[in-house]
């Protein structure tokens, strides 16, 4: 197993925190087309009981940017693929299949990002733009 670093599986906090706060269940409907059912089977049973968060998950919920919290969720991955090598190959379907995180704006605080609707309107972006 290569080593897991905080870094490697950034991509999986948001979907653990995305299923704790929607629910498991649905997050899983959503994701089941791209997900096999036992990759979603192990992720579950690592950080749900009875639908509920786990303790770790439920840390990482409320300090999603700890690294310490950060540090249980891949200890907690790193001891389950420890005990079951097979597990290695579901971590990596999640971490192929999940989203990338690529967008790293810092120091901006004119970011806009999808479409904007003005309803005819006019848009201005930035600070000291001045309309004529």
């Amino acid at each position: 197993m290569d080593p897991l670093t905080i870094s490697s599986l950034a991509v999986l906090y948001p979907f653990l925190i995305e299923m704790a706060k929607k629910g498991a269940e649905k997050i899983v409907e959503t994701s089941a087309e791209n997900l096999t059912s036992a990759s979603i089977k192990w992720i579950k049973s690592l950080f749900f009981k009875d639908d509920e968060p786990k303790k770790a998950l439920e840390e990482l919920i409320n300090e999603p940017e700890n690294v310490e919290k950060q540090t249980a969720i891949k200890t907690l991955v790193e001891n389950s693929i420890e005990d079951n090598p097979e597990y290695e190959n579901y971590l990596n379907e999640l971490l192929d299949k999940l989203p990338k995180i690529e967008n790293n704006i810092s120091n901006s605080k004119n970011v806009i990002t999808g479409n904007v609707n003005t309803g005819g309107g006019n848009f201005i972006n930035g600070d000291g733009n001045l309309m004529s």
